[in-house]
């Protein structure tokens, strides 16, 4: 569900990050030195979204292409490392769909997007058994996180999905579910694959 549309800098990686997330970024470009510069200075979110194609990831020559849907970031931690690299820590907010994107001058990606609500529908659709077993699955993968005091599905499925071993294709697939029974389906998959 569309709540409004609004312009937002993109990061393109060879990565997802989902709402609730936290993604540490190692940053050495001046356009992205120039990001977190500008979201610090305004307290602005930026863009995390899989890149897809574009010279950054040698898998063609051009400007990057990238999925059609991300996550809103917003800077949680900011340091100086060594050999003048800016270490960042980011964490996930909420979903958006890019409606347009373009390069500027200093190759920072620019998009138009359309934020969408942060979770799918409703966790009532969902078992009492099945959320436990994803809160188990979560504890002993991650016991640090306190799985059994969340009651959130969506956040359960995408807390699971950071830690299993999946591709890609698979992690954006999550990313992009606005269905929680789908969301369910498809980690139980993972897990039940793992498992092997």
């Amino acid at each position: 569900m569309a709540t409004d549309e609004t312009q937002l800098p993109l990061f393109p990686l060879r990565a997802v990050l989902y709402p609730g997330g936290e993604l540490p970024l190692r940053i050495f470009e001046a356009r992205y030195l120039d990001l977190v510069r500008d979201c610090l200075r305004h307290d602005r979110p930026f863009g995390v979204v899989l890149i897809t194609a574009g010279r950054e990831v040698g898998l063609a020559d051009g400007p990057p292409r990238v999925a059609g849907i991300g996550t809103a970031a917003r800077l949680v931690d900011v340091n100086l490392l060594a050999g003048g690299l800016l270490g960042v820590r980011a964490m996930g907010e909420s979903r958006f769909r890019v409606l347009s994107h373009q390069t500027d001058a200093s190759g920072l990606v620019q998009a138009r997007v359309e934020n969408l609500a942060v979770d799918p529908n409703s966790n009532d659709l969902i078992a009492a058994e099945r959320r436990e077993r994803l809160r188990v699955a979560l504890k002993r993968l991650e016991p640090s996180l306190r799985p059994e005091e969340r009651d959130d599905v969506p956040w359960l499925c995408r807390r699971l999905a950071e830690r299993l071993p999946l591709g890609l294709p698979a992690r954006q697939s999550l990313l992009e579910c606005d269905d929680v029974e789908a969301m369910v389906s498809q980690v139980e998959g993972w897990l039940a694959g793992a498992r092997r």
